[in-house]
């Protein structure tokens, strides 16, 4: 038995947290743009991780989802989870060059006024 493993009195079983860092990243899908946080454990990379998650969605924090085609803001949601399937690319932010003024780059403060 794995001594990091604690059961409660209903035999519901706990385990160690899986320590990861947030990466902020642009996810692509067919008809979105979706700007938030992922996470990756600290040793691998980002594309390591989704190929081992057997869960099928990818989880994102903080989440500003664009319309591909207008690239105008549709909503903001703590928490979604992304169906892999749909996604197209994804791509660290800090690894984006900045090329065209794109809403997803400016304040929140002024996005929600463009």
């Amino acid at each position: 038995m794995d001594l990091d493993m604690r059961f409660d009195d209903k035999g519901k079983f706990f385990t160690p947290r899986v320590a990861k860092d947030t990466l902020p990243a642009l996810i692509r899908t067919a008809e979105q743009v979706i700007i938030g946080h992922v996470y990756v454990r600290p040793d691998k990379r980002l594309k390591d991780d989704l190929s081992e998650d057997a869960s099928r969605f990818l989880p994102v924090t903080d989440a500003r989802v664009y319309g591909a085609d207008d690239e105008k803001l549709l909503y903001h949601s703590s928490f979604l989870l992304v169906a892999y399937q749909h996604i197209v690319m994804i791509s660290p932010l800090d690894a984006m060059e900045n090329i065209r003024p794109v809403p997803w780059a400016l304040p929140a403060s002024e996005e929600a006024h463009s």
